[in-house]
């Protein structure tokens, strides 16, 4: 059911006093309007603390303060009432006694309040009297259908759109999360003075995203274009992530399949765990969204909960997506004892088993043994994977993806002996290695020779060696908890 069905819905139930939460004002406010033209004709009143209560564009004396707003609402004969932004005044025992007034005042009268917030703050006195509804951002289809509409307008000033069914959808994904207005806004930006319309759009509106999820503080749209092709080994992942590459389609409805709800890779570092989760999101074709644990304690995007459900409902607006938690066991986790840490671990776990709104979370760690329980049991995760140092034909895959990115004929290296070498070597220690050597054949203005590489081999100690006791602490944690990543046997 969607939102507007829900609020007409609590309208026809006659619940005197409705909180909606919401982005979009603007929108609620029409709708509103809409409901009370037909219940009313036109008995909309609309209270702000900037300008008291409203009827259209007449002010109404004496309605400045939200005390006496509620007054007036509570001795009306019938009508809708919206007060905006509703959450500052809730901390006011006054306040909240005059809400709990007006309901008893208003219940047999046709008369309905709707109280509305970008957050739900209702304190516990207040929670038996409102109804609950959460007026999400615009749906894909009425994204889709505004753009359709922007396109139409620009092809009659005489714009060619080159662009298919498919770009024309993914512009409409790419505006998911917005709110009408930022689409709105979005558009006209991208479209002005466009003399053809395609796929270039598709970046300018990426981009645009990427200026609206830095408003939030905390989230960040990943655009980076990684694929498992990226990957050296890890064939166990790529598959696992390969056959679910249709799990967001049509077809894998009507075959009766659940959507995925998340991965979590754990292992040693600079083995790829990152790079993976970047390339879950290019493979399926979904969007991208970094959720910074350290930014939500921060305090920098308000109160850590707040910031934290916040966030978690502006990508389900965005869905299908992946968010990616990186080193998930510095946020998320039971090892602390602050009340935010302990309430963000309740809801995140809560969200993890019930929510349905196509987010499939990634997520990365480290220390996993910081990691509640509760977190890693079946339900939460489709799959726990680690990440173990690659093995010889791994390090052989590793230098192969590392010389086709920066454009090295492999032929001129012995891969196997590189792979020999490097034994007890990690996927990022091993591409640092290819960058110092890079430097090195620069600086005397030649191509870069096995004997560059040898040199910083030499000179280097791996994490291997320097870290062998935690990794061997590490393998022994996963060794019957986890999936191997790779199906090639550990050289231990």
């Amino acid at each position: 059911m969607s939102a507007t069905d829900e609020i007409k819905k609590a309208i026809y139930a006659k619940y005197p006093m409705v909180y909606v939460v919401s982005w979009e004002e603007k929108r609620v406010e029409e709708l509103l309007e809409s409901f009370s033209r037909s219940a009313f004709q036109d008995n909309l009143y609309v209270w702000s603390a900037t300008e008291g209560m409203k009827k259209g564009k007449d002010k109404l004396d004496g309605t400045q303060g939200i005390l006496d707003a509620l007054s007036f609402a509570s001795n009306a004969e019938k009508g809708f009432f919206l007060f905006k932004d509703i959450q500052s005044f809730l901390a006011d025992p006054l306040v909240v006694r005059k809400f709990k007034d007006t309901y008893f005042y208003i219940k047999n009268k046709p008369v309905r309040v709707f109280a509305m917030s970008v957050l739900l703050k209702l304190p516990e006195e207040l929670k038996r009297y409102f109804a609950v509804i959460d007026y999400q951002l615009p749906s894909f289809d009425e994204l889709y259908e505004l753009v359709n509409s922007y396109l139409s307008e620009i092809t009659k000033r005489g714009a060619v759109v080159s662009l298919k069914e498919d770009g024309i959808s993914q512009m409409a994904v790419a505006l998911q999360g917005f709110t009408m207005d930022e689409a709105n806004f979005a558009l006209s930006k991208v479209l002005h003075r466009k003399e053809i319309i395609d796929t270039s759009v598709l970046d300018q509106l990426k981009e645009e995203k990427k200026q609206i999820m830095r408003k939030e503080g905390v989230l960040e749209f990943i655009t980076d274009k990684l694929t498992i092709d990226d990957i050296g080994g890890l064939d166990n992942l790529k598959d696992w992530l390969i056959k679910r590459k249709r799990a967001f389609s049509p077809e894998a409805r009507e075959y009766g399949l659940d959507l995925p709800r998340g991965l979590l890779i754990m292992g040693i570092t600079g083995c790829g765990k990152s790079i993976s989760i970047k390339s879950v999101a290019t493979l399926w074709e979904l969007p991208l969204f970094r959720l910074d644990m350290n930014l939500v304690y921060s305090g920098i995007a308000g109160p850590p909960e707040e910031a934290f459900v916040r966030a978690l409902k502006v990508v389900e607006s965005a869905s299908p997506a992946v968010l990616w938690l990186d080193e998930i066991e510095s946020g998320i986790t039971d090892k602390y004892t602050a009340d935010s840490t302990a309430r963000i671990l309740g809801y995140f776990l809560t969200w993890m088993q019930e929510h349905r709104g196509g987010v499939f979370v990634g997520a990365t760690a480290n220390r996993i043994d910081m990691l509640p329980a509760e977190l890693l049991r079946r339900g939460r995760f489709d799959q726990i994977f680690f990440v173990d140092l690659p093995g010889r034909k791994e390090r052989e895959e590793v230098f192969r993806v590392h010389f086709r990115k920066r454009k090295i004929d492999t032929a001129k290296f012995n891969l196997p002996q590189l792979a020999q070498i490097t034994k007890g070597w990690s996927g990022s220690e091993i591409e640092q290695a290819i960058i110092s050597a890079m430097y090195e054949a620069f600086n005397q203005e030649r191509e870069m020779s096995e004997d560059d590489l040898f040199k910083i081999f030499t000179n280097s100690v791996p994490l291997s060696t320097t870290m062998a006791e935690q990794i061997k602490k590490i393998r022994s944690w996963a060794h019957d908890r986890a999936a191997r990543a790779s199906s090639e046997k550990p050289e231990i």
